[in-house]
């Protein structure tokens, strides 16, 4: 009898430990902070049968740490349409609902979670409703609106991993008024070609011989979501076919989500510390290619892993001649093996980058041979090639029509290869011709080297007095390695029919200088979208006569862009009008006039041409005279570059030594291509610091992934950092900052105590270990029974000793 009270009581203690605790953790606090604040039906008179929608909007703030946000909704005799009964909560919500009683009473329970606390908020909202009498009518009674409505109660998003089980515990409800007989539910499973399933229940259809009001059944279906699934959340549907107790059939659906999440296939070969040697290829050179073969991610060994390289012919070849190396296993435990090439670069290869395939073909643990391609790209750079045109010599006075004069200039290779076939040509306007070859070509120049060009012309008999531009332009055999040089120069001619008389002639306003300052940049370079101050110096080139009434008009040529929204003029003035005045200007004298012009964002990355129109008046033999001259100004516009990444998601806290998948798109959604774009990590240990993307067209994307790790406790920052080419042939670096706390690995109790389940630390990834609060109190239901056991052992012990003195 005493060994069964014995008993009793620890059972009665351990039941008492664990019930306070548990009871305590789950009953939630009724807080009460979120409170409707309107609802409406749409403006409907609501009655029995009548389908609305009810949007209700809250008030009150929810902390920025909770967890388990919900609404759970209690709608009387309403009945909720297509959607469970539980939904996330939002601060406006609308709710699909149908009348199908008297009761106009709905409650919305809120609830959410934090520090491990659960609060409510219950709200209780009343529908005006109007009841109708069919009394007196001769028509039949229409059954059809005797309708019962089946959801799913709950609609907690399942989640699995790829690879393994994902189990679907469902609960359907007949959230109506009516009696549903003769129901049939069938699961129909995700349609999403990228969802790879095999079906672990024997059949996908239950029936239910009926549900009357507020009766539930359970629903359970099991799938095996195969490890080549991508993670990614699916839609799949539950098709409802049941009878009213009139036998008026009812057909609905309801759309069912499942989440899947990335799995641990059995084998997932990866390739890592991918580096080159040179780092930077030049063309005719050799180069020898390494990286590392990793089965890390995998959950079982494979054999006789054959490493090739594929894509080769195109621009690499294989030096020793042996395309082809062998690793005899490779276990998931094992860092991996480093595997080399030796390639050379065709001498032909231009700038750019060469994808090369690597093809993994292995056995797997059953010895089935399967194949896996990963890319890898090498990034060959010809070197800078810059030229610059100095000592430009031209006439700096006047020059008559039908007198010829030269133009000269250097050439320099500035660069840090050699130059090969320029093609340099200097052109005029209609009324400037050359006298000589206005085309030359050189074939190469070494770097430093520096070669100068002479060009003649001659204005026509019809050129007219201004100053005309000459362009110098420097063109690349191949346009995509060589950016096109544009340099202007001004060259002052009179017309033929002034020549005679200097005394009579009449005065001339030239644009004697100007400079550009572009408000971003700071120099003669303007972006796209963006200001910039010219100022322009108009002179009198006459001796003795002065010019009056002075009226100049700016102008520009119009955008290229084929997109009519996008058409319009090139540049525009700021604050002030196209057309200004200058009252005169003395002989000989010049005059300074500052402006503030914009640039369209749309307009091409080129030199675009600002145009003058100058009228002016001048005395001549006693009668006042007009004159009109054109001019241009050239203005070297450039696209402003950007970019955008999607949300870039590194852990609050990080354990050291566990890597973390850290992936991201990057879309250049500026006007210009970012080239040489370069993604590098900082701060934190990666499988690939530097990722080279290449050239990043406008408008286009690309994915980014790596896995990154800290090596050390305590706070970690780290950066992205961003670079690439932008057209103007500056480098720009983005740098993007995150902050970590590196953490060590928490083992808990020493492996010597056996009250602890170390088991816990052989889960797979995704899987959710039990909460601190469920540990406690297992440990301490196990303490309390280790107590008790003492207890009567040692009782016992004294027992027996007594009785053993007894005996003496």
């Amino acid at each position: 009898m005493k060994k069964f009270l014995v008993y009793m009581c620890a059972l009665v203690i351990s039941l008492n430990v664990m019930g306070v605790d548990v009871s305590a953790a789950d009953t939630p606090v009724i807080k009460n902070d979120i409170l409707v604040q309107s609802f409406s039906t749409g403006g409907k008179t609501i009655s029995e049968g009548t389908e609305f929608d009810l949007n209700v909007t809250f008030s009150g703030s929810i902390p920025g740490t909770a967890t388990d946000k919900k609404i759970q909704i209690d709608p009387g005799s309403f009945v909720v349409r297509n959607q469970g009964l539980i939904i996330n909560y939002q601060n406006n919500i609308n709710i699909p609902m149908k009348c199908s009683g008297t009761n106009n009473t709905i409650t919305l329970t809120c609830s959410y979670t934090d520090s491990g606390t659960t609060y409510q908020s219950i709200n209780k909202i009343t529908v005006d409703m109007v009841k109708y009498s069919d009394s007196g009518s001769s028509s039949p009674t229409d059954t059809s609106k005797y309708t019962p409505e089946l959801v799913i109660e709950n609609q907690e998003i399942p989640t699995a991993n790829a690879g393994s089980d994902i189990d679907l515990a469902l609960k359907l409800k007949n959230a109506g008024t009516y009696t549903a007989k003769n129901i049939t539910v069938e699961l129909i499973p995700p349609t999403d070609k990228d969802f790879s399933y095999e079906t672990n229940t024997i059949s996908l259809i239950d029936k239910i011989q009926q549900l009357k009001k507020t009766e539930t059944a359970e629903l359970n279906y099991s799938f095996l979501v195969k490890d080549s699934t991508p993670a990614k959340t699916y839609s799949c549907q539950l098709k409802y076919t049941y009878f009213n107790l009139y036998g008026d059939k009812v057909e609905k659906t309801q759309d069912i989500y499942i989440k899947v999440r990335k799995g641990f296939p059995s084998v997932d070969l990866r390739l890592s510390e991918v580096t080159n040697d040179p780092e930077i290829i030049k063309a005719g050179q050799k180069v020898q290619l390494s990286f590392l073969v990793n089965n890390n991610y995998g959950l079982s060994t494979v054999s006789a892993l054959d490493v090739t390289l594929e894509g080769l012919g195109k621009g690499f070849t294989i030096v020793d001649g042996v395309n082809g190396r062998r690793i005899s296993n490779l276990r998931p435990d094992a860092k991996g093996e480093t595997v080399t090439f030796d390639l050379f670069a065709s001498s032909d290869l231009k700038k750019g980058s060469y994808p090369i395939t690597v093809n993994l073909k292995y056995k797997d643990s059953s010895n089935a041979e399967k194949e896996v391609k990963k890319e890898i790209y090498l990034m060959v750079d010809s070197g800078n090639t810059d030229i610059a045109i100095r000592n430009i010599k031209a006439p700096t006075g006047q020059i008559n029509a039908s007198q010829p004069f030269n133009v000269s200039f250097d050439i320099v290779n500035t660069g840090e290869v050699k130059a090969e076939d320029l093609i340099v040509t200097v052109k005029g306007d209609e009324e400037i011709v050359p006298m000589s070859q206005n085309i030359q070509v050189i074939n190469e120049m070494e770097v430093g080297a520096t070669k100068q060009l002479t060009y003649k012309f001659q204005p026509t008999e019809e050129a007219k007095t201004k100053t005309h531009l000459l362009n110098i332009e420097i063109k690349g055999k191949d346009e995509d390695a060589f950016t096109t040089i544009n340099q202007y120069v001004g060259v002052y001619v009179k017309a033929k029919k002034e020549n005679a008389d200097g005394t009579t002639s009449k005065p001339i306003i030239i644009v004697d200088n100007f400079t550009i300052v572009s408000e971003s940049t700071q120099s003669e370079i303007t972006n796209a979208g963006e200001n910039f101050d010219l100022t322009l110096y108009f002179k009198n080139t006459h001796d003795s006569k002065k010019v009056q009434n002075i009226k100049v008009s700016l102008g520009a040529e119009e955008n290229s862009d084929t997109d009519k929204a996008k058409a319009g003029s090139v540049f525009t003035p700021v604050e002030s009008s196209s057309t200004f005045f200058i009252k005169e200007i003395a002989p000989g004298q010049s005059i300074e006039k500052q402006l503030k012009i914009f640039t369209i964002p749309f307009a091409a990355s080129k030199v675009h041409n600002l145009k003058l129109d100058i009228y002016y008046e001048y005395e001549s033999d006693e009668k006042l005279l007009t004159e009109t001259i054109k001019d241009a100004i050239p203005v070297t516009v450039i696209q402003p570059s950007s970019f955008i990444t999607s949300d870039i998601k590194i852990p609050e806290t990080m354990i050291v030594g566990n890597q973390t998948d850290l992936e991201f798109d990057i879309s250049n959604t500026g006007r210009t291509s970012l080239d040489n774009f370069t993604v590098r990590v900082e701060g934190f240990s990666s499988t690939n610091s530097r990722n080279y993307i290449g050239n990043l067209e406008t408008g286009r994307s690309t994915y980014y992934s790596n896995e990154i790790w800290v090596d050390e406790e305590g706070e970690i920052t780290g950066a992205l950092i961003f670079t690439y080419t932008k057209p103007d042939g500056k480098e720009e670096e983005v740098r993007k900052e995150f902050k970590t706390v590196g953490q060590a690995m928490d083992f808990g109790p020493s492996e010597g105590d056996m009250g602890m389940d170390m088991g816990e630390f052989d889960k797979m990834p995704g899987q959710e270990k039990k909460s601190n609060k469920t540990l406690i109190i297992i440990i301490s239901s196990v303490a309390a029974v280790a107590v008790i056991v003492t207890i009567i052992i040692v009782r016992r012990k004294i027992k027996k000793k007594k009785e053993m003195n007894f005996d003496e």
